[in-house]
C-alpha cells in the first residue's frame, strides 16, 4: 500500500520555457498588427478617381469622378475628396481611364493657344467619318457646295485639329465637334459652319 502525501503537501506545477516563449511571441505581433492597422487608419486619406473613362479635351461633369481611400504612403499625386466640386465644369487636360487617379496636372482650364481659336461645328451625318475622332486628332475642314450652287469642287481648305470628340444631338443624324484653327481662319470656318458649308476630314496621323 503506497504512503498517503500529506495534506500540506502540494504538487508545484511544471512550466513549458518553449509554450512561455511562444505565447510572448503571439502577443508582441497581435500588438505590431493593432499598431500597424492604427497607423494606416490614421494616415488614410480620401481622393479623387476617374468613375468611367474620360478623353481628353472633354468637360468634366458630376458623373465623371468619384473618390476611393488611399494609404498615406502611396507617394502618388492626388487630389483630396475635398476638392472634387472645384473639378466639375473644367476639362481633362489629358486622357484618364476609369479608375484612375486624378492628379493635379489631370484636370484644368482649356487654354487656347496664342494664334489659335476654337470654333463648334455642328455637322450633319456624312460630313465627317464614322469612325472615333480623339481629342488632337488632325483633320481638314473643306468647303463643300450649297444646294444652289453649280459648282462641284471644293471651295477653301482649313487645317484643324479636333479639340473635344464629336457628340451625337438628340436626332442620331447630327454631331457637333470643337476644333482647333488658326485665328485667321476662325471667321470664315464659323461663317462656312453656319450655313452648313463645312466637312471633316480626318487627316494622317502624326
Amino acid at each position: 500500500m503506497l504512503p498517503q502525501r500529506p495534506d500540506d503537501v502540494r504538487l508545484r506545477a511544471r512550466r513549458n520555457p518553449r509554450l512561455i516563449v511562444i505565447g510572448i511571441l503571439c502577443a508582441c505581433l497581435g500588438s505590431l498588427g493593432m499598431a500597424w492597422a492604427w497607423s494606416t487608419a490614421q494616415d488614410s486619406r480620401t481622393v479623387v478617381v476617374v468613375a468611367h473613362s474620360v478623353s481628353r479635351g472633354q468637360q468634366i461633369g458630376p458623373g465623371d469622378l468619384t473618390t476611393t481611400t488611399l494609404g498615406a504612403g502611396a507617394g502618388l499625386a492626388t487630389l483630396s475628396s475635398e476638392r472634387a466640386d472645384e473639378l466639375i465644369g473644367r476639362y481633362a487636360l489629358v486622357d484618364m481611364p476609369a479608375g484612375s487617379l486624378v492628379g493635379p496636372d489631370s484636370i484644368g482650364d482649356r487654354v487656347v493657344p496664342q494664334g489659335a481659336a476654337h470654333v463648334g461645328l455642328r455637322l450633319q451625318a456624312g460630313r465627317l467619318p464614322n469612325r472615333p475622332l480623339p481629342s488632337g486628332t488632325p483633320v481638314l475642314l473643306v468647303e463643300v457646295p450649297g444646294p444652289s450652287d453649280q459648282q462641284t469642287a471644293p471651295g477653301i481648305e482649313v487645317e484643324a485639329v479636333v479639340v473635344s470628340a464629336p457628340q451625337a444631338l438628340a436626332d442620331g443624324q447630327t454631331w457637333v465637334v470643337d476644333v482647333q484653327v488658326d485665328d485667321a481662319s476662325a471667321a470664315t470656318v464659323a461663317a462656312l459652319a453656319a450655313v452648313d458649308r463645312l466637312a471633316l476630314v480626318r487627316l494622317a496621323d502624326g
